[in-house]
């Protein structure tokens, strides 16, 4: 007899012309009790009765370093047939139903039987994990019926080999709660068509791992700026959860015959707007009574926002304050939201608006896939994300499909019109912005997402320090030549510069002779020092101590960062003499002695323009590491190797070939 159901979406799915919903019981004890989101079931209007009872219930654990959970639910054991459970509820045109199970690390199977109604049972065999270590981790199986069936779902399993954990049921059919998307949430903004008057706003931060918003103002925590407060932002960072300590509105206005926007704090204060209030020389955000001054700060409550299509947003001040553009200063103690001089010198944000239910209306909601920065390898990358598309109301299955499809491609071209997860994928071979759009189709109601992937390449210093500044920059491998507090000194076969690590928040323990891969973030040329401001932890392996350069004077700015050593040269008063008379500080704190000196281990740098060595170490020993076998005063000096006699006359050291001590 033909089976009525099938594993995986590889056949069409009937359309109907009924509605749907989505139904997930989550199983809670050994007698199959369970529950509807948070809602306990009462076992008469909800719930399961227990067939046969399984073995135990493991709560589990999780989730681990890729948010997984593992270790979770009814477990039935080896040789244990029957154990199962049958809904309280009778469910009407069951189109679909998802099993989320898990094994233990390698073992595991067995076999998984279903029932709707009267109709015929069918069976989902558990394999052994294809990967040792895989089986602890929840993961699903969807069962698709090739026709639309309506009664009571019963279950049972039947394992042959260790044990299997079933966590929960999820059912497709007419009875359904309603979708997430439908609730109210503040979602990210990617578009400034998306802005309107009277918009509630929450400003948050576009970069990843930084779950930080905007406060209220509050002088007791800061007079000039805004702190940051603790946010929930969802996997993609497309929405985050409401927050009465940071909604602002948003007001739209003409000015000068320009359209612009005035952000208030109505919920708190009512007349109080957010101003850049730093004047000609700080970088300060508030919030004022007053958002026009005409002798000092000009029109310092209004704002030009402009929107990139990965949702990052540039806030700029149309006052006279230096500090024009809202940031995220996440190197400050404690971290805050403040007005800066360019829109490249902290860290992104981003505005997320209120987004009213969608309600009972036919709707589809993707969220915006941005896969970040890639970086390449090998001349490729490549790579891909899983989404949930939600769906609501509809009566037809949704079609799917990419605008250009050039870089990207999708797992299917058909999702479930109840929603579904979909698998974006992309192959790049080249560096550059990729954008393209997703498109959703159910009958009459559409819908679009953006997509979108940066790819960078790795850069030797030489080609970083071309680069314009606040260029976000990926480096190739490098080592370090000298690290003091939030100084980093780095160079590779091509040159040498500064890593800026201001709180010493990525290179706390770094010693020099410490080889970094991984090393990004924007780059500047700061009064003539190449520096970069770090953006995300880099990973160092543990090296030999860096070698200084032997370099000759003159040295110049072209020198700035080199790690160099210098032989047989005079310090008076802190200053080279010579030719050269470079100024010798004391940055490190090593202490500057004045004298003549076979080696003087130094930083070259630049301050105010003026080229400085910034002294690591001077010794008298020559650089042979010999010892001396012959000395007297006002002659020349012998040392030995063993083989080899070395002489040092006036300060300077000469080989003696082919002399050897008997």
């Amino acid at each position: 007899m033909q089976k009525r159901f099938y594993l995986m979406a590889l056949v069409a799915i009937f359309s109907l012309t009924t509605q749907a919903g989505i139904t997930t019981y989550t199983f809670t004890s050994k007698n199959w009790a369970a529950k509807v989101g948070s809602e306990q079931c009462d076992g008469v209007t909800d719930g399961w009765s227990c067939d046969q009872e399984a073995s135990e219930y493991m709560k589990g654990s999780g989730p681990d370093a890729q948010g997984r959970i593992y270790s979770i639910g009814v477990s039935v054991k080896t040789n244990t047939s029957g154990a199962g459970a049958t809904s309280i509820k009778s469910f009407t045109n069951v189109r679909q139903l998802t099993l989320n199970f898990c094994q233990n690390s390698s073992k595991g199977k067995g076999v998984f039987y279903y029932q709707i109604g009267t109709n015929q049972a069918d069976s989902l065999v558990i394999t052994k994990p294809s990967t040792s270590g895989s089986g602890v981790y929840l993961r699903d199986s969807v069962l698709r019926l090739t026709t639309p069936q309506t009664g009571k779902i019963r279950f049972w399993v039947k394992c042959t080999e260790n044990a299997i954990n079933i966590n929960s049921i999820t059912i497709r059919a007419e009875e359904g709660g309603s979708n997430p998307f439908t609730m109210d949430t503040y979602q990210l903004v990617t578009n400034i068509s998306q802005l309107q008057d009277s918009d509630q706003i929450i400003i948050g931060v576009h970069k990843d791992g930084v779950n930080k918003i905007m406060g209220y103002f509050d002088e007791y925590v800061s007079q000039n700026n805004i702190h940051a407060i603790n946010g929930q932002y969802n996997a993609d960072r497309t929405t985050v959860a409401a927050n009465d300590e940071a909604i602002y509105t948003l007001r739209t206005i003409d000015l000068d015959g320009k359209p612009c926007f005035y952000i208030q704090d109505e919920l708190r204060y009512e007349w109080a707007f957010l101003v850049a209030s730093g004047g000609k020389t700080k970088n300060r955000l508030a919030l004022w009574t007053d958002i026009a001054d005409p002798n000092t700060y000009g029109n310092y409550g209004y704002w030009d926002i402009t929107i990139q299509p990965d949702g990052e947003a540039v806030i700029m001040s149309m006052g006279n304050s230096v500090g024009k553009y809202i940031q995220y200063n996440e190197t400050n103690t404690p971290t805050l939201f403040g007005c800066y001089a360019t829109p490249e010198s902290q860290t992104a944000v981003s505005i997320y608006r209120l987004t009213k239910a969608t309600g009972d209306i036919a709707a589809i909601a993707a969220p915006m896939t941005n896969f970040g920065t890639v970086i390449l390898d090998n001349g490729a990358a490549s790579g891909s994300k899983t989404i949930l598309v939600n769906a609501n109301k509809l009566t037809e299955d949704i079609t799917v499909g990419l605008k250009h499809g050039d870089i990207f491609s999708l797992s299917t071209n058909t999702l479930d019109r109840d929603g579904d997860n979909l698998t974006i994928s992309f192959n790049a071979t080249q560096d550059g912005k990729y954008i393209d759009t997703l498109l959703l189709q159910s009958g009459e109601t559409k819908s679009e997402a953006v997509v979108m992937l940066t790819v960078a390449r790795q850069m030797s210093i030489s080609e970083v320090v071309g680069q314009p500044d606040y260029t976000m920059v990926y480096l190739n491998e490098v080592e370090v030549t000298k690290k003091y507090d939030k100084y980093v000194f780095i160079r590779d076969e091509t040159g040498s510069m500064l890593i800026w690590d201001n709180g010493n928040k990525y290179g706390k323990d770094l010693k020099a002779g410490a080889k970094l891969t991984g090393v990004c973030g924007r780059y500047q040329n700061y009064f003539g020092v190449p520096e970069l401001s770090p953006t995300a932890q880099w990973k160092a392996t543990k090296g030999e101590s860096a070698e200084p350069e032997s370099v000759t004077l003159p040295i110049d700015s072209a020198d700035v960062c080199r790690l160099v050593r210098l032989r047989d040269v005079t310090i008076a008063n802190g200053q080279l003499e010579g030719d050269n008379p470079l100024p010798v500080i004391d940055a490190f704190q090593t202490g500057v002695n004045n004298g003549h000196w076979d080696i003087v281990d130094a930083v070259v740098m630049i301050s105010w323009d003026e080229v400085q060595l910034w002294l690591i170490q001077q010794t008298n020993d020559p650089s042979t590491g010999c010892e001396p076998i012959l000395s007297a005063p006002n002659q020349a000096q012998k040392y030995s190797d063993g083989s080899n006699i070395f002489i040092r006359h006036n300060g300077h050291i000469y080989n003696i070939i082919g002399i050897t001590i008997k």
